[in-house]
């Protein structure tokens, strides 16, 4: 009977001892390996140490590191540096626009002509200096052709209206004993008329008065008005 109930299910029985083999194999192999595990020592790894030990040191030498400076550039030292206040300067007279301008430091009267809309043609730009520096507080007088020079007319800014009424005097020229180059300083004189003014005054004698110009070729009414308050006969 035992011989039978074996032939019938060996291969269930066979089957399933396998199955418990395997299993209590494996069951035994994870037990064996989780005692090693606990078994071994639980150090950190080396670099993980390292850099433990080097945030908790503390420092041995007392005294902190001093900071290294940090170097600027030039761009940046040029950025801190405070830009340098605008010009006002009140320009008139013979220009289209007057008024009051706002211009950057080291602008020149020229640009201050030209921001203002450019000089009217009776502008007498031979009297102002181009090329001269604006100065903040100022003001740009451009005289008309024929009227006396402004006071500071070597820098073509003009300070105040009295100091104006003074110029005529203290730049006359005697026509009488006037030299070439003399003459050549007054409005529209060159040297050519310079010489005939000479000339004049040789042959026909002192100048009697300034109208005496007018006999003069190449002077006539307009010239003679640009020039007769800087006139003087002695």
């Amino acid at each position: 009977m035992v011989l039978e109930w074996w032939e019938r299910y060996r291969r269930f029985i066979l089957l399933t001892a396998a199955v418990l083999f395997v299993g209590c194999s494996y069951w035994l192999y994870q037990r064996d390996q989780s005692h090693k595990t606990d078994e071994l020592p639980l150090h950190a790894p080396a670099y993980a140490a390292s850099n433990v030990e080097t945030k908790e040191r503390p420092d041995d030498s007392g005294t902190a590191q001093p900071a290294k400076p940090i170097k600027t550039t030039p761009e940046k030292d040029k950025e801190k540096e405070p830009l340098p206040p605008p010009l006002y300067v009140d320009v008139k007279g013979q220009v289209k626009n007057p008024g009051l301008y706002q211009f950057e430091p080291g602008t020149r009267v020229a640009n201050a002509i030209e921001k203002a809309g450019g000089a009217l043609p009776d502008a007498d730009l031979v009297q102002i200096n181009l090329a001269a520096p604006l100065t903040d507080g100022a003001a740009l007088v451009i005289p008309a052709k024929g009227a006396a020079a402004p006071v500071s007319a070597s820098i073509g800014l003009v300070q105040s209206t009295t100091s104006l009424s003074t110029t005529g005097a203290s730049s006359a020229i005697n026509l009488n004993t006037a030299t070439v180059e003399q003459l050549m300083s007054l409005p529209g004189i060159g040297e050519t008329r310079a010489k005939a003014i000479v000339d004049y005054r040789s042959k026909q004698g002192p100048f009697r008065s300034a109208d005496d110009l007018k006999q003069i070729e190449g002077i006539g009414e307009k010239m003679f008005a640009r020039i007769k308050d800087r006139l003087l006969v002695q």
